[in-house]
């Protein structure tokens, strides 16, 4: 299909070797019923087939635009490289191995239009097996309640499919690229310091759930909640929040991380973790001794 006009949205989709997921992916947003769309493809030095997979779409639909790194960079590098190129004012993240509702662009816009001045809006979406096969709707994923920012809220309520006034966000510092595992979060706090977000309660987002192994997930969720952490005191910082109001918002972060350090140094059964370990403790003996508890129990 040919592009005429500017794109009203640019989907994102910044991929490293996804080729067995690709395709899902990328005809799921060929399959939208609304057509006015830029699908931004971002490939940072894949070493499978994905891009051969992503040529053979190229030249069949001008909404396609087609980007290779020179080097690979990590996500937080492609994500922000493909939020500086993308056309449209408004943009929405796809992972390569997700999919969308084929209704979601013109569900989203149509709130969009209703509401002009949103900075960014967010739906329910669908928990996914690893063929993507829907499971369950997300249990978390659901409105700011009136009077408090997503910052003061605490709970992972704003999740996929997201999109945001891309100019807004770039002006206030585009996506912190140190921050892999918390980029979600980052330009979450960012867009609601912009303006308003709203949600959409249709799931219009297969999200696909992958498992893990389990030592991989504790190293994995620790080192994700430090991320979440860190991107929290900066947003506080940025909004010049101190004295009691940012302890109460930094309390329960600060517990739950360092409850996840101590059950990741926990699982690595080495003496060289005793120190660490005895920092934990001291630090926060509330969460040290819930983790330990946890350990004997498990």
């Amino acid at each position: 299909m040919t592009l005429i006009n500017k794109p009203e949205i640019t989907l994102l989709m910044c991929n490293y070797n996804n080729a067995h997921y690709l395709r899902k992916g990328i005809e799921s947003v060929l399959a939208q019923t609304f057509e006015n769309f830029e699908l931004l493809i971002l490939d940072d030095c894949s070493t499978d087939e994905s891009v051969e997979i992503i040529k053979e779409y190229v030249p069949k639909d001008e909404r396609i635009s087609f980007y290779q790194q020179k080097q690979n960079g990590g996500y937080g590098q492609a994500i922000y490289d493909a939020i500086n190129l993308a056309k449209a004012d408004f943009v929405g993240i796809i992972d390569p191995d997700d999919a969308l509702a084929s209704e979601a662009l013109e569900t989203m816009l149509n709130r969009l239009k209703e509401k002009p001045n949103l900075a960014g809006l967010y739906s329910q979406h669908w928990i996914c097996d690893k063929d993507l096969n829907p499971v369950e709707i997300c249990k978390t994923s659901t409105k700011i309640p009136n009077g408090i920012t997503y910052l003061e809220y605490g709970k992972s309520a704003m999740t996929h499919f997201f999109v945001f006034n891309r100019l807004k966000f770039i002006e206030n510092g585009n996506i912190d690229r140190t921050m892999r595992n918390a980029l979600d979060q980052d330009w979450y706090y960012k867009v609601e310091e912009v303006g308003e977000v709203d949600f959409v309660e249709q799931p219009l987002y297969f999200y696909r759930i992958s498992p893990t192994g389990i030592s991989q997930g504790f190293k994995k969720s620790y080192i994700t909640y430090r991320d979440h952490h860190i991107i929290k005191e900066r947003a506080l910082d940025r909004r010049k929040i101190y004295g009691q109001k940012r302890k109460e918002i930094l309390g329960k972060s600060r517990s739950e991380v360092m409850y996840k350090k101590f059950n990741y140094l926990l699982n690595e059964k080495n003496p060289a973790f005793l120190i660490p370990l005895a920092e934990c403790f001291f630090r926060s003996p509330v969460s040290t001794l819930q983790a330990i508890i946890y350990k004997l129990k498990n």
